[in-house]
């Protein structure tokens, strides 16, 4: 039922875990609470991310994971990242942007309270 909501969806709004500033682009953990298909299925995704949680790049979001592991914390069971668009190529190197996942991305950056 949530997944045909999202499909039918203009616009799906996530909470992000980090932002990466290299890349521009977000992580998502898979949780519950936190359904997938809200940032993959619709056409505009809004990515609300706290300030405090911008990392340089990839290497600092492992190296915060594997600290969690180290302390005993559950890790999420699927971690998303997600840097734009996705885009592909047919055999007559035709490129198709957005064929999996929204077409555009507005980020929302926060201060944390």
């Amino acid at each position: 039922e949530n997944r045909t909501f999202a499909e039918k969806a203009n616009i799906g709004i996530v909470f992000a875990e980090y932002g990466l500033v290299e890349s521009g682009g977000v992580v998502l953990y898979s949780a519950a609470e936190r359904g997938r298909s809200s940032s993959l299925l619709p056409q505009v995704s809004i990515v609300v991310l706290n300030k405090s949680s911008i990392q340089p790049r990839v290497a600092q979001v492992a190296e915060i994971l594997h600290q969690q592991a180290a302390q005993g914390m559950r890790m999420p069971s699927c971690i998303n990242i997600i840097s734009g668009p996705s885009s592909t190529a047919d055999i007559e190197l035709v490129k198709v942007i957005g064929v999996h996942g929204p077409i555009k991305q507005i980020y929302l950056i926060i201060d944390d309270l």
